[in-house]
């Protein structure tokens, strides 16, 4: 009776591996490639347009009604979307400014971006910046440096990190507050982005090595700048990238705070919420993950423990003050474990959670996201 099972149930036991092994395989080649550069598609129609009175009028599927400041990407300019969507079933009538160009005419068809600013701080804000080249062991990376005109140089800078796929430009939303602080920020570019060596296997490793990058772009500053101090401000993967910089660097002594936004803590829970997304069954996900985990690490060397920040929150500086937020309705990230490594880390840490907000909106979303970075900056500042 034996040696029928045993005939039936090693064909279904090498069926099982294979076809983990096939699964694993394929989410390891989403998991491990960079992807693009984030660049908006246009999509939505331009109805009308009123520049004197700064409104501008779209068809009915209007872009991310529910995002307060939002930026209109044209091919004759830039908008930003700045006030509740207004209009009717038909159409959507947004409060608008020119930032860059010219408006865009009827019958047009706009992109967004919630890189409201997109484009380099001058063309978009009206701010002086260089673009200046800070040196690593992957080779020269390219950098934005903004200098507000009152600002101490050799005092606190803010470096501000994109998320995996985005542009430097995902920064220049902060670029106004640094202003009123007279803070100079670097923002840097990490491996496999435009003009930036690429990794030597053409995989993003989440932070667990961007940080070195990171490192890389503190001893410029200290070094070129003579500066005090450093802010990190991270979106996304910037995020991780930050957090990996605090917990296994010897600049970390550098880190006056840290705002991380929809921050990537753990990227277990990250595969997790995205198989969910991708609609594979609760009894497949655990046994598919683990074997996407064992071949990513074969193929890259990629540490999935180092990417792992709730559970390393031990390691995590605790004289660092950060700032986290994370919007509930993030399909990329989950926010449970942001709001679970703000809770371990006690009083020095500020929690704010955004009801219904996709991911990296949090700026987009509620002009009060604004406040909470202030009041970061301003302890900052205090104590330097």
């Amino acid at each position: 009776m034996r040696r029928p099972v045993l005939w039936i149930g090693l064909p279904v036991l090498a069926l099982l591996v294979i076809g983990f092994g096939a699964g694993g395989w394929y989410y390891s080649d989403q998991l491990l490639p960079a992807p693009p550069p984030f660049e908006p598609q246009p999509e939505f129609e331009v109805t009308a347009v009123d520049p004197e009175e700064g409104e501008i009028t779209l068809a009915t599927s209007a872009p991310d009604p529910g995002l307060y400041r939002v930026g209109l990407v044209s091919e004759t300019g830039l908008l930003l979307a700045n006030g509740a969507a207004g209009g009717d079933a038909d159409e959507t009538v947004r409060d608008a400014v020119l930032l860059d160009g010219e408006w865009p005419a009827p019958g047009d068809v706009i992109a967004t971006s919630i890189d409201a600013y997109y484009g380099d701080p001058s063309s978009t804000l009206g701010l002086p910046y260089d673009t200046v080249t800070v040196s690593s062991d992957l080779g020269d990376l390219p950098a934005w440096r903004v200098v507000p005109r009152r600002a101490d140089t050799e005092g606190t800078w803010v470096i501000m990190v994109h998320g995996r796929g985005g542009a430097l430009s995902e920064g220049n939303r902060l670029l106004p507050l640094l202003e009123e602080h007279d803070l100079p920020s670097l923002t840097i570019s990490v491996r496999n982005d435009p003009d930036a060596p690429a990794d030597p296997d053409g995989f993003g490793y989440y932070g667990e090595r961007e940080w070195e990058e990171l490192e890389a772009a503190v001893d410029h500053l200290v070094e070129v700048e003579d500066a005090s101090d450093v802010v990190l401000a991270g979106f996304s993967q910037g995020g991780s990238i930050a957090l990996s910089l605090l917990r296994r660097s010897d600049r970390a002594d550098l880190i006056s705070g840290a705002v991380l936004v929809s921050p990537l803590v753990s990227l277990d829970a990250t595969l997790d919420l995205q198989a969910r997304n991708r609609g594979i069954p609760e009894t497949i996900i655990p046994p598919l993950l683990t074997s996407t985990r064992w071949i990513t690490t074969w193929r890259s060397g990629l540490e999935f423990g180092q990417v792992e920040h709730l559970a390393r929150a031990d390691e995590l500086p605790e004289d660092v003050p950060m700032l986290l937020t994370h919007g509930t309705a993030d399909t990329t990230i989950p926010f449970e474990p942001t709001r679970d490594l703000a809770a371990s880390l006690g009083d020095q840490a500020t929690y704010v959670e955004f009801t219904d907000v996709e991911h990296v909106r949090e700026w987009n979303s509620d002009p009060g996201f604004d406040d909470h970075v202030d009041d970061l900056l301003t302890t900052v500042v205090a104590d330097r």
